[in-house]
């Protein structure tokens, strides 16, 4: 593979070991709601634009969005690989052992409601009522107990469409000549996936795995713009009498920074547009290593 195809997946891991390193090299700065000149006369509030102090400027509360971003990567990065590999794991499982039960009429009008009804709206429906609250209340989950509500959820409502295609790939693989070879030399059912199915199955499992990541990412866009952040949702009172509310992401995750935050583009666009800048950027990434697997699946 040429340098340029691994370069994708070398500026992930790169963007991935600096989120995780940086919080121990550098503390997060102490938000200041103003800034004074030599003469202790304030010059400016908040949000600063971005400038030499602030890099990417700081949001309404003062936090360095440059230093939000570099420790969100993690979050959202290792969420999303995590919720990934945990569909296809169970999506092959599923694949292969029921492979002829998704022809089943019953199963196939089942999933075909997966088509049109959006995994957004069923995580939503399923994950609103335990991750946002009133704001006088305390929230009723921990956010080790939220995180891992979020990962069982954004597993199962991708697993039944994730399973039927890998199953629609087994059957195909069934079907050439050398599986019926192998089943005419008494080949067991264990046998025959173990040394035919799965070395022609991982390939597109790779390939698969990185459309489900996109997907996944996608999906956390989604959650984020109904204030549903990774880690739970913050909810806290923008004004006297709790006239409005402010929702924000306990771990910065980067969907969170622009869900919590889509209502400034109107009004401060730097707030939103970095955190949007590196949402794509990283999705952009996943699609170029996702791109490149397939090229070379095509052309070893």
């Amino acid at each position: 593979m040429k340098s340029s195809r691994v370069l994708p997946a070398y500026l992930l891991a790169l963007i991935f070991l600096v989120s995780v390193i940086w919080p121990f090299v550098k503390e997060e700065p102490v938000p200041k709601p103003f800034l004074y000149d030599e003469n202790g006369a304030v010059v400016d509030t908040t949000p600063y634009p971005p400038s030499s102090l602030y890099w990417l400027g700081t949001d309404r509360e003062g936090r360095d969005l440059y230093y939000l971003l570099v420790i969100g990567a993690k979050w959202t990065m290792l969420f999303a690989f995590i919720v990934t590999a945990f569909r296809i794991i169970l999506a092959t499982f599923l694949g292969v052992w029921l492979k002829n039960w998704f022809t089943s009429l019953w199963v196939e009008g089942f999933l075909q409601a997966f088509t049109f009804v959006p995994q957004s709206l069923i995580a939503i429906i399923w994950l609103a009522p335990f991750l946002l609250y009133e704001l006088r209340s305390a929230p009723s989950l921990t956010q080790p107990q939220s995180i891992f509500l979020q990962l069982f959820v954004l597993t199962i409502v991708g697993v039944p469409t994730t399973a039927k295609m890998v199953g629609e790939t087994v059957r195909t693989i069934h079907a050439y000549d050398f599986m019926d070879s192998a089943r005419v030399l008494g080949g067991s059912s264990y046998h025959r996936s173990r040394r035919h199915v799965f070395p022609h199955l991982l390939p597109r499992l790779i390939i698969l795995s990185g459309r489900q990541l996109v997907q996944v990412l996608t999906l956390l866009l989604h959650l984020a713009i109904f204030h549903i952040f990774i880690g739970g949702t913050v909810i806290t009172s923008g004004q006297e009498h709790d006239q409005f509310n402010v929702y924000s992401s306990s771990t910065y995750e980067w969907a969170g920074l622009i869900g919590s935050r889509y209502g400034e583009l109107l009004l401060e666009p730097n707030i939103v547009l970095f955190p949007v800048m590196a949402y794509s950027f990283l999705i952009l990434l996943v699609n170029k290593v996702v791109n490149d697997l397939e090229k070379s699946n095509k052309n070893p």
